[in-house]
C-alpha cells in the first residue's frame, strides 16, 4: 500500500523514481498495514512462527517495524541488499547511501540486545556494476573487513534487459548525466573485481584489506 498520497499529483509526475535521488514527500511511508498482517499472522493458532529472510527496505523503514520484523519474525539471520559501500556507485545502481545500511545495522544489533537475541545480518554485495572500479572494490573490501564478514558467494553483475544497469554496461554512458562510466566487461576485469571479496583466503586476491582493531562479532 505504499502508493502516492495524492494518486493525482502520481499522474502528473515525471522522476523515473519514488526513491531516488530522495524519497518522494508525496509517497506513502506507513508502515501499519504489513505490520497488522504480521500481528494477525501471530495470533493464528496453527502457526507457530512467520519468518522474513530478505527483501525488506531498509531505508523506508521505521523502528516500530524494525522491532517487529526483528524481534518475531526473524529466524536468526536477515538477509538485506547494500549492493555495495560506494555511495557515487550506489547513486548508478539507484540505490541508498551506504548510511542508511550502516544505521540499520545499528539498530538491527541494538533491537537484538534489547531482547536478548544472537542473530544475523547478512548483507549482499555485487561486483562490476556499471561504474564500479578497483578502488571502489578496494573500500568495500575494506568495509567487509571491518564488519567481520566474509563472503562466501558473492554475486558479479549480470546485464538484465529493460534496466539502467544493462544500458550502461552496453553504452558505457549514464544516461541521466551524459557522461561515460568505466564498465568491467571482459573475464579478466570481471574475476578480478569479484576477488576482492576473498580478501581473507590464501588466493591471489587484488588487494589486501587494511587491519583493524576492533574486536570481531558474530552479528554481522
Amino acid at each position: 500500500m505504499m502508493h502516492g498520497k495524492d494518486m493525482s499529483l502520481c499522474e502528473k509526475c515525471a522522476r523515473a523514481s519514488c526513491l531516488q535521488p530522495n524519497i518522494c514527500k508525496n509517497l506513502n511511508q506507513d508502515f501499519g498495514p504489513v505490520i497488522d498482517i504480521y500481528k494477525t499472522v501471530d495470533k493464528l493458532p496453527y502457526v507457530k512462527h512467520a519468518f522474513v529472510g530478505s527483501g525488506i527496505r531498509y531505508d523506508l523503514m521505521s523502528e516500530e517495524y524494525a522491532r517487529q520484523l526483528i524481534t518475531r519474525h526473524v529466524s536468526g539471520r536477515l538477509k538485506v541488499a547494500p549492493e555495495h559501500c560506494s555511495d557515487r556507485v550506489l547513486k548508478m545502481m539507484r540505490k541508498p547511501s551506504w548510511s542508511n545500511y550502516l544505521r540499520f545495522r545499528e539498530l538491527f544489533m541494538r533491537l537484538n540486545t534489547e531482547a536478548g537475541l544472537n542473530q544475523q545480518l547478512i548483507p549482499y554485495f555485487i561486483s562490476s556494476h556499471p561504474g564500479c572500479t578497483k578502488q571502489d572494490m578496494q573500500q568495500l573490501a575494506d568495509e567487509t573487513k571491518r564488519m567481520h564478514y566474509r563472503p562466501e558467494q558473492v554475486q558479479d553483475f549480470t546485464p538484465t534487459p529493460m534496466t539502467l544497469s544493462t544500458t550502461m554496461f552496453y553504452t558505457g554512458i549514464n544516461p541521466y548525466t551524459g557522461e561515460p562510466v568505466y564498465v568491467a566487461r571482459t573475464p579478466e576485469e570481471k574475476k578480478q573485481q569479484n576477488q576482492y571479496f576473498f580478501w581473507y583466503k590464501d588466493t591471489k586476491t587484488p588487494y589486501k584489506p587494511k587491519p583493524h582493531n576492533n574486536k570481531p562479532t558474530n552479528r554481522h
